[in-house]
């Protein structure tokens, strides 16, 4: 693909799984291909490439005969994702206090600032991306390519979880649980950092409701602002 495919494959990817995080696509939601090539103003094969990279992120399914639809994790999925993440992310500690540079280290802090504002701004969908973000990079510091997209599946599918279990008005605040892990990693602190990651995956397990919560099936109320402003560009 060329570099303005590339744009906007991420730019409808992006959109899509924003939606899913918001809650605007509930669990089970038909994702036509008509009504997205309508709502996105692209070709089937595009759209089609999209729901692929969705599908491989366990945020949709492709259905013989029936298309796409959002995924729906049972409470075992989600049990068993997180059962995953424990595996992978304490595991990859030791590596990642080894190799740990300068420049990862403000990565970390990058994201972490990132977040926090997204947070204190109401951002609710961005501080679920970024804090997704945060558990992907640190697998990267430890140098790990195979466990750091394996990861990136496990985040994915963790961040649809939240989007649909959390408890609805639940609002995010910031805590210290990601810099906390930042300052470990930095020193060398293994032992502390497995503990902060443990705790910190376990609360984050413990905080889903495993309630689907009501929704919008419809793509084109979901996708309103998108059409509104193709409409007035």
């Amino acid at each position: 693909m060329n570099e303005q495919a590339e744009t906007t494959d991420e730019w409808i990817y992006d959109q899509v799984f924003s939606a899913v995080l918001e809650q605007r696509l509930i669990p089970g939601a038909k994702l036509k291909e008509s009504e997205l090539c309508e709502v996105f103003d692209v070709s089937r094969t595009i759209i089609r490439r999209i729901l692929l990279r969705l599908s491989l992120d366990k945020v949709v399914e492709l259905r013989p005969n029936k298309g796409a639809v959002i995924a729906t994790p049972a409470a075992e999925d989600v049990r068993q994702i997180f059962a995953a993440r424990r595996l992978l992310e304490i595991g990859i500690i030791d590596d990642a206090c080894k190799f740990c540079a300068v420049a990862d280290t403000q990565a970390l802090k990058d994201i972490v600032a990132r977040e926090n504002t997204a947070i204190q701004t109401g951002d609710r969908s961005g501080a679920i991306r970024l804090a997704g973000e945060f558990h992907v990079r640190l697998a990267g510091v430890a140098r790990n390519k195979p466990i750091q997209e394996l990861l990136r599946q496990l985040v994915a599918q963790s961040s649809l979880a939240l989007a649909l279990y959390e408890a609805p008005g639940h609002l995010l605040c910031v805590d210290d649980d990601h810099i906390d892990i930042v300052d470990a990693v930095t020193a060398g602190e293994a032992v502390k950092c497995r503990d902060l990651m443990t705790n910190h995956l376990a609360k984050a397990e413990a905080e889903m409701k495993l309630d689907a919560p009501p929704g919008n099936n419809d793509l084109k109320s979901v996708f309103a602002e998108v059409i509104e402003a193709r409409a007035t560009a």
